[in-house]
């Protein structure tokens, strides 16, 4: 099985804020012990003390939970751009 884990920080390194995006599909050791390793997949968003983590539920497929992360995707690319825009208008 591949495995991908990777994390960014979201703020500059000076801020006093700790933003970060974490994405991880892999092996993971959590359910009872002794048993085989589980496959985890997830993807979460924190700032300061808040975040929020998407995953694959027992009962989602993994087609379901790319979708999740496809619509994330889209819907935050459009609303930076929304954002652009109205900053623009407004400093005209």
């Amino acid at each position: 099985m591949k495995t991908f884990s990777r994390r960014e920080w979201l703020n500059p390194n000076d801020s006093p804020s700790t933003g970060s995006v974490v994405a991880y599909h892999g092996p993971t050791n959590w359910g009872k012990k002794g048993t085989e390793p589980n496959t985890q997949s997830f993807f979460e968003v924190a700032d300061c003390n808040v975040k929020a983590r998407l995953h694959i539920s027992t009962f989602d497929k993994q087609e379901d939970f790319i979708k999740k992360i496809e619509t994330l995707g889209h819907m935050a690319i459009e609303f930076a751009e929304f954002l652009k825009r109205n900053e623009k208008d407004q400093s005209e």
